[in-house]
């Protein structure tokens, strides 16, 4: 009985020993070594407000008119594919891929679009970032990361 009291303590000595020594890979104490990246659910479908890393939707698409023309025209989608478009004929803006979602980026940034604000403070938002007064047709859709979807179609 002593002998196989002192085998089973011989045994879990080792698993212990054994254990400990387990993250002794090359890299382990390299200060250099670069620490693994959480990636959150959201971020893989444009990401969140919350996380730093999105918007908080996943598509973007505006549309304005002024006296009947093309004024404003914002693409964004990450959900499918990665693109971009941001023209602005009043400020003679025609921007795609990087230069686009740079622009977009700063655009965003400023209005801050949740879908629990109300239509009409959605499109002053807009509006003022644009420097817009007036529209003969304003069109938003927006397909949020929650699963919502916004749309306001407006003529005047």
């Amino acid at each position: 009985m002593m002998n196989k009291l002192k085998v089973l303590m011989l045994f879990l000595v080792a698993v212990l020993v054994l254990g400990a020594c387990g993250n002794a890979s090359k890299n382990a104490d390299d200060p250099t070594r670069e620490d693994a990246t959480v990636i959150y659910e959201d971020e893989k479908e444009g990401g969140t407000m919350n996380t730093g890393d999105g918007y908080g939707f996943s598509e973007f698409d505006l549309e304005i008119e002024v006296d009947g023309k093309d004024a404003v025209d914002v693409e964004y989608e990450v959900k499918k594919s990665h693109k971009a478009k941001y023209v602005n004929q009043l400020a003679s803006l025609n921007l795609k891929d990087q230069e686009a979602f740079d622009k977009i980026d700063e655009f965003f940034t400023k209005i801050m679009l949740t879908h629990d604000m109300s239509n009409q403070d959605i499109i002053d938002r807009i509006m003022e970032w644009f420097g817009l007064d007036t529209y003969t047709k304003f069109d938003l859709d927006v397909d949020f990361d929650d699963g919502t979807k916004l749309e306001i179609e407006d003529r005047k």
